[in-house]
């Protein structure tokens, strides 16, 4: 496997599938399928960090910024790993990063807002899942 040097040693890593359909007239996976292989990498993270399924869809993207370092293939295995950079009251912040043939093809940055699932307004993350973030963050302080 070919996992991010860069990525913390408590990241979460996994691999991820690409289709034909995926691939753009110039032979790399489309920019806008990278924001859904980054989308994927982080529900699947948020799924394994959290027990309740309910968490994921508490939380809303408010910012997510990408550097492309290198156009993804189809067919060789594509990898992401994924931490949490910083956590403050009522958002955290996600760092993604594609890997593909030893090359890191993206880095994504995404800041995730935990939201009040009736008002859609955001909420201050609880002391639990503080908790959860913080045994995958670089750095837990800051707002």
């Amino acid at each position: 496997m070919n996992y991010s040097a860069d990525a913390p040693q408590y990241a979460f890593r996994c691999e991820l599938q690409l289709r034909w359909s995926d691939q753009d007239l110039l032979g790399h996976v489309n920019n806008a399928r990278t924001v859904t292989l980054a989308e994927e990498a982080r529900v699947r993270a948020d799924t394994a960090w959290f027990d309740d399924a309910a968490k994921v869809g508490s939380r809303v993207v408010r910012t997510q910024r990408i550097d492309f370092e290198a156009p993804i293939r189809y067919g060789p295995s594509l990898y992401a790993s994924v931490w949490v950079a910083r956590i403050g009251r009522t958002s955290f912040t996600l760092v993604h990063d594609l890997w593909q043939q030893g090359h890191r093809c993206a880095l994504i940055e995404a800041v995730m807002v935990e939201v009040d699932p009736e008002t859609g307004r955001p909420v201050p993350i609880s002391d639990e899942d503080r908790e959860l973030l913080e045994a995958h963050a670089a750095d837990s302080s800051g707002d």
